[in-house]
């Protein structure tokens, strides 16, 4: 659907989506009354920012004219990275918010995986900055922290009170794929300096991560969650792709239902998206939605890779299994060809699976879901591997 069409034939043109200015007391809009498919908003904990149940992610994102649009239908959390498509989405943000400055909070910082020192944090958000176009961010996050050294890198808290005493940032967060997300997360929120966290969530193994968000949610700080399809696999099984808007919806519903999560990080594919979300953070978990949720976890139980990364320990050749894997879900299922293979390709020669071809696959047997992971690493190599 393109942008015509979307004003014309979308429930903002109905008058079923309020696109009127957001009020600071409530976080409602304009116009309360009536049965309209309007945005909702939570607390950001103590950041005390009302934000969008559903968030704009820009991973993989490059088309301006939809978040335009976005906006205009009530979002107002933006969440991009200087690294997502090598700085393109950053650039890709600024005409948008040249427009839009005042009704958005803008969420952006770079990879930290390998710990960045002061500096480096400094001069990049001066680059993000001058990019976007923007004189601050409203929430300073270092994105895919992977091991708990990066969680407790001092040169972010140093580099953040440096970028807050500049105006330069207001809320600091931390945002993480990893195996170790819990422990990880856990001292995030006991360093006591985030403000937020961010992470992957959803419905295929979920438990063990409600009493972290309710510990956040205790500490006063923001949950931001993402990854909510768990893996966007339904065109693989008829019968899924079939309900591909209603699975679709009932994922969001699902994550929402978490009175401890704030947001949910979303990719906005088209100007359909737009519509599909509002419906979604309208509507209640329904019982025929659940039951699809239900039928996806059967599907894919043993073929979906959760990142939990207790492979890794078995790997006798040190490789990257999670992230390789997660790279091959992004080719695969989530249409993001060029990324995947740009981030595959950062990784050092020796964390690739070339050993994979003569190894005996121990990283199999610590699977706790029964992946054929020597296989998955396999196809990876030779997907993301393509001239």
């Amino acid at each position: 659907m393109d942008r015509r069409k979307f004003m014309t034939h979308g429930l903002l043109a109905t008058g079923a989506v309020s696109v009127g200015k957001v009020k600071a007391d409530t976080g409602g809009s304009e116009n309360e009354s009536g049965p309209t498919k309007k945005m909702k908003y939570r607390k950001l904990g103590r950041t005390g920012l009302k934000v969008s149940e559903v968030c704009f992610g820009t991973y993989g994102w490059q088309h301006t004219p939809v978040l335009e649009s976005a906006i205009e239908a009530g979002v107002n959390l933006i969440c991009t990275c200087a690294d997502y498509q090598s700085g393109a989405a950053e650039r890709a943000l600024g005409p948008a918010l040249a427009k839009s400055r005042d009704k958005v909070f803008v969420l952006s910082g770079i990879d930290c995986m390998r710990n960045p020192d002061e500096q480096t944090l400094l001069r990049r958000l001066d680059q993000s900055l001058e990019t976007m176009g923007l004189d601050y961010l409203d929430l300073y996050v270092p994105h895919q922290a992977d091991t708990m050294e990066n969680v407790t890198n001092p040169a972010i808290p140093a580099a953040f009170e440096k970028m807050k005493a500049a105006g330069k940032a207001k809320y600091l967060g931390i945002s993480t794929h990893s195996g170790q997300l819990e422990p990880m997360l856990n001292k995030a929120i006991e360093l006591g300096y985030y403000d937020l966290i961010l992470c992957r969530y959803n419905f295929m193994e979920y438990k063990s991560q409600l009493e972290l968000f309710h510990r956040a949610a205790e500490h006063d700080i923001g949950v931001i969650v993402f990854k909510t399809r768990a893996g966007a696999r339904e065109t693989e099984v008829k019968a899924l792709e079939e309900k591909g808007l209603e699975l679709s919806q009932a994922r969001m519903s699902w994550a929402l239902s978490n009175s401890d999560v704030t947001s949910v990080c979303a990719h906005f594919s088209n100007f359909g998206a737009i519509n599909n979300y509002l419906e979604a953070i309208n509507t209640k978990l329904s019982f025929n939605g659940a039951r699809l949720l239900d039928q996806y976890r059967q599907a894919f139980d043993s073929s979906y890779c959760r990142n939990c990364a207790s492979c890794t320990e078995a790997c006798p050749h040190g490789v990257k299994v999670a992230d390789i894997l997660r790279y091959k879900m992004y080719f695969s299922h989530y249409g993001f060809e060029k990324e995947a293979m740009e981030r595959y390709a950062g990784l050092p020669d020796a964390q690739r699976p070339s050993p994979c071809e003569t190894c005996s696959a121990p990283c199999e047997q610590l699977c706790p879901h029964g992946l054929n992971t020597r296989a998955q690493l396999l196809e990876a190599k030779q997907m993301l591997e393509m001239a």
